[in-house]
């Protein structure tokens, strides 16, 4: 016959309440980064010798779009980010490129007669 006993209500939060997971922590973080910034606001950011330069322009891109917000990032040199948070509708629109041509048939034209 196995050994039975109930669990305590410590035991029982630890098991239900496991955490957050190391994506959502680093959400959370640039999350509140761009609490402190609103529409029009410049920052800058500067980066750790162990930070890659796209994956911290890309999180703060997402944390920006779950605010309604888009940033414009400005060229820079070394390990410096600097940005503007813009509106997500005052984003630059990419235009659609224009329909391909039909390419030219080559070759002797077909006699009609």
């Amino acid at each position: 016959m196995p050994s039975v006993r109930k669990l305590s209500q410590d035991e029982v939060r630890a098991l239900e309440n496991k955490g957050k997971g190391q994506r959502k922590l680093v959400e959370e973080e640039y999350d509140r980064i761009l609490n402190e910034y609103d529409e029009g606001d410049y920052g800058e950011a500067s980066l750790d010798p162990s930070e890659n330069r796209l994956t911290v322009r890309n999180r703060l891109k997402a944390a920006a779009r779950r605010r309604n917000l888009s940033i414009d990032f400005r060229r820079t040199k070394d390990d410096i980010l600097r940005f503007q948070v813009v509106g997500a509708n005052a984003a630059p629109m990419i235009e659609e490129p224009p329909p391909p041509v039909e390419p030219k048939t080559r070759g002797r034209k077909k006699k009609t007669s």
